[in-house]
């Protein structure tokens, strides 16, 4: 009978993964120690009550993302879960990534199955999560830069800088691991990034203004109301406005209000529509940068 060893998880993983059948991972070893012979491993994973998830390693039921990483670190006792794995273990990626990655001593085999990435390079420190070996969070934000493509790169330091991490901790990393390959990209996320947007299209239009090197205020509030993307110096907000501003009357209506409330306290506010935004962005940055500059120059 084959005897179930639980892994220990932690009320975050509970919490956020309690829709899933406990699926235990455990190494040939531990099986031979709990009283399996080898011939009865053979007849548990050819019956399907073992699943061979690598070498050596199997588990109770189909495994998941998560048990696909218990499984890389058992096979690979030195190695440590690194890039878009560990980014996802501390939370600040939502989706799962498609490989596994983890990094491994330069001497060691880096061959393996498709679904799994080794890494080689020197490991200077490590932490814990989810009672995983990872690298520190910071890492994270140098390893994803030379494996995310620049869309998704742009995303999730918009997403974790600042809201999830200090940029500060990030900068840190980054004079600490000089020389390094990512950390470039990662000092330019660190310039033009622009955290605390609430809509993809309005992260759209101030990446493109940071870029111009002419970051706006994201978020900014005035009175009671809140601003999109604005500049006080300017007294100029730029709205950017979802699908739901046309086809739900209590939001048309209250923006309105909203809208004259500014307007009659000195501000100009420039709509645009996510659409125009998506399919004209350098038309909008254009007129965006225009007017402000105009204005801030007027107000002077």
């Amino acid at each position: 009978m084959l005897v179930i060893h639980r892994l220990f998880l932690t009320s975050a993983y509970r919490l956020r993964y309690s829709h899933s059948i406990y699926v235990d991972v455990l190494t040939r070893n531990q099986l031979l120690e709990r009283g399996l012979s080898r011939s009865a491993i053979a007849r548990a994973t050819n019956s399907g009550r073992l699943h061979r998830v690598l070498p050596s390693v199997y588990s109770t039921g189909n495994p998941g993302y998560f048990e696909r990483c218990v499984a890389v670190t058992l096979w690979k006792p030195d190695s440590v879960l690194s890039h878009s794995s560990a980014a996802w273990l501390w939370g600040l990626l939502d989706e799962e990534p498609r490989q596994v990655d983890a990094t491994v001593l330069r001497s060691a085999q880096v061959r393996g199955p498709e679904w799994v990435r080794l890494h080689r390079r020197d490991l200077k420190s490590s932490d814990q999560c989810m009672g995983l070996p990872v690298v520190p969070v910071e890492q994270c934000f140098i390893d994803v830069a030379v494996t995310l493509p620049r869309p998704q790169l742009e995303a999730f330091f918009d997403a974790a800088v600042s809201t999830r991490v200090p940029w500060t901790l990030i900068a840190l990393r980054c004079d600490e691991m000089k020389g390094m390959h990512g950390i470039p990209a990662v000092r330019e996320q660190l310039r033009t990034c622009c955290p605390g947007t609430l809509s993809e299209p309005e992260r759209i239009v101030a990446r493109a203004l940071s870029r111009r090197r002419f970051p706006l205020e994201i978020n900014g509030k005035v009175g009671r109301y809140y601003g999109d993307l604005m500049c006080r110096r300017a007294r100029v907000i730029v709205e950017i406005d979802g699908r739901e501003f046309h086809i739900a009357p209590e939001v048309f209506n209250n923006d309105r209000r909203r809208q004259n409330a500014l307007v009659l306290d000195g501000w100009l506010v420039l709509r645009y529509s996510a659409a125009t935004v998506m399919a004209h962005l350098d038309a909008v940055v254009d007129e965006v940068i225009a007017v402000v500059r105009r204005r801030r120059h007027n107000r002077a």
